[in-house]
C-alpha cells in the first residue's frame, strides 16, 4: 500500500507530518480506502503543530483538515489571545454507524471522511475546549465561518445534542453539493480558565451517547430530500448508552425526518386536540444554519 500522491507531496514539502496507517483491518462494511495518519501540520511561523491524538482519514480529508488547521484555526486562536501548541482530536476514522446506532446508515467517520476537534492547548498552559462554551466567542465565530466555507458538514454545540463537546467536520458528498452548517455559537456559558497543562492523553469521549455527525436535527427535511450519499452497509454495533435515536418511534408516535429519529420539536408529535387540525413543522430548505440561539428545529437525522 502506497500513500496517495497528493498527501505524499505534502509530506515531502514538509507541510505535514503523516504516514500510512497500517494497523487497521480492512472492513467490508466501511469500504476500502488508503488511511493516512496525520500527526502534525506546519504553521505559517514554521512550527509543527501536533495533533493529539493523530487524525486518521482518507487523503482528501487529511489535506482539507491540515489546511484548515494551519490556515484558519491557528490564526484564529492567536487572534483570540492564545498561542496554539496542540489541537485535540476527539475522533477521526471509526468504522461505525451514525451515533453508534445498530442498523443506522454509515457514519462519515466510517468512510475516513470526517474529523472532530475537541479543543486547543496553549503555550501558557491554558486549554480551550469546545465543551461548556470553553472557546472564546471570537474564536467560535471564526471557526464556524472557516469550517462552513471549507467542509460539507459542520456540527457543533446546540446542533443536535451529540456535538456539545466537539466540532465535527466532514466532506460528505450530497446531491447539488448540499451543505449542513449547524452550530449555535451561544451554546454553553463557561469561560476558559488558566489551569495546569494536562499530560498528553486522548481527549474525553463525547457525551450524549455518540460522537457523531449523524444526529443533525436542523434542516433535516431539506437534508433528507437533497442528500445523495454513497450507499453502504450498516455497521453491526450495539446502540450507545443514554438512549440515542434508533430510527423507530418509542411511544407509537410518528417519527419525522427521514425515518431515523423521533422529532422533539415543540408540538411536532402531539396528537391534535378535538376540533383542531394537526399540522407538521414547515420544511426547512436552508442549506446553512444561521447559528442563532433556538433557531434549530429538531426534526430528524442526516449526515
Amino acid at each position: 500500500m502506497v500513500m496517495p500522491a497528493a498527501c505524499a507531496d505534502l509530506v515531502a514539502e514538509g507541510a505535514i507530518e503523516a504516514s500510512l496507517e497500517t494497523s487497521l483491518t480492512p472492513s467490508p462494511v466501511c469500504g476500502a480506502f488508503i488511511p493516512v495518519r496525520l500527526t502534525a501540520v506546519r504553521l505559517a511561523d514554521g512550527r509543527m503543530l501536533p495533533l493529539k491524538p493523530a487524525a486518521i482519514s482518507r487523503c482528501e480529508m487529511t489535506m482539507a483538515a491540515a489546511a484548515w488547521m494551519s490556515e484558519a484555526l491557528a490564526p484564529a486562536v492567536a487572534a483570540a489571545g492564545g498561542e496554539l501548541t496542540a489541537i485535540r482530536i476527539a475522533d477521526s476514522y471509526n468504522c461505525r454507524p451514525r451515533n453508534r446506532v445498530a442498523g443506522a446508515k454509515m457514519s462519515e467517520h466510517g468512510r475516513g471522511n470526517a474529523v472532530d476537534v475537541g479543543g486547543f492547548e496553549l503555550g501558557d498552559g491554558r486549554v480551550w475546549t469546545v465543551a461548556k462554551g470553553g472557546l472564546p466567542m471570537a474564536l467560535r465565530a471564526s471557526m464556524k465561518d472557516s469550517a462552513c466555507t471549507r467542509f460539507a458538514t459542520v456540527l457543533g454545540p446546540g446542533s443536535d445534542g451529540y456535538h456539545e463537546d466537539h466540532i465535527h467536520v466532514d466532506l460528505a458528498q450530497r446531491r447539488n453539493d448540499f451543505k449542513l452548517c449547524h452550530w449555535n455559537l451561544d451554546a454553553g456559558s463557561a469561560v476558559a480558565s488558566r489551569k495546569d497543562k494536562p499530560a498528553a492523553t486522548a481527549p474525553a469521549a463525547s457525551t450524549g451517547g455518540g460522537d457523531d455527525e449523524a444526529a443533525e436535527k436542523a434542516g433535516a427535511t431539506a437534508a433528507g430530500n437533497a442528500e445523495s450519499e454513497p450507499q453502504a452497509q450498516s455497521a453491526p454495533l450495539p446502540p450507545p448508552k443514554g438512549g440515542a435515536a434508533t430510527g423507530k418511534p418509542t411511544t407509537g408516535k410518528p417519527a419525522t425526518g427521514k425515518g431515523t429519529a423521533k422529532s422533539d420539536a415543540p408540538g411536532a408529535d402531539r396528537a391534535a386536540k378535538p376540533g383542531q387540525t394537526k399540522t407538521s413543522p414547515p420544511k426547512n430548505t436552508q442549506t446553512k444554519d444561521s447559528g442563532a440561539k433556538g433557531s434549530q428545529p429538531k426534526q430528524g437525522q442526516a449526515d
